[in-house]
């Protein structure tokens, strides 16, 4: 089962990152996250960075996910990113960010496993 959520993550995540590639697209979910977490202006440069380094961790991922070590190469990049995130944000925003996050990653990996289901 945990093998199978972490499947479903990493695709969850493949598809955020097809989907950051249009720039206004990518723009626009970065002005509502800026705006929900109520970012400083000295942290917005950092989060940008931080969201770029996450993405491009997940495009590498890419190419090892059918790997037997694939879940483990998720769950580093996850573990990374949130304790990038958590440096630069304060303990508030980064409960925001978290719980985003993780609702989203919950979220996706639902509706992954519905559309598995039915494609049955």
């Amino acid at each position: 089962m945990k093998k199978m959520m972490i499947a479903l993550v990493a695709m969850f995540v493949m598809t955020m990152s097809a989907n950051a590639q249009s720039v206004n697209d990518s723009k626009l979910s970065f002005d509502k996250l800026s705006s929900y977490l109520d970012l400083r202006v000295d942290q917005v440069e950092q989060v940008k960075t931080a969201m770029a380094q996450f993405t491009a961790s997940m495009e590498a991922y890419n190419q090892v996910k059918e790997t037997p070590k694939a879940a483990q190469a998720w769950e580093r990049i996850l573990a990374a990113h949130k304790s990038t995130m958590k440096k630069v944000l304060d303990e508030k925003q980064y409960q925001k960010y978290e719980q985003t996050l993780n609702l989203t990653i919950r979220n996706t990996a639902e509706r992954l496993m519905e559309e598995a289901t039915a494609n049955r």
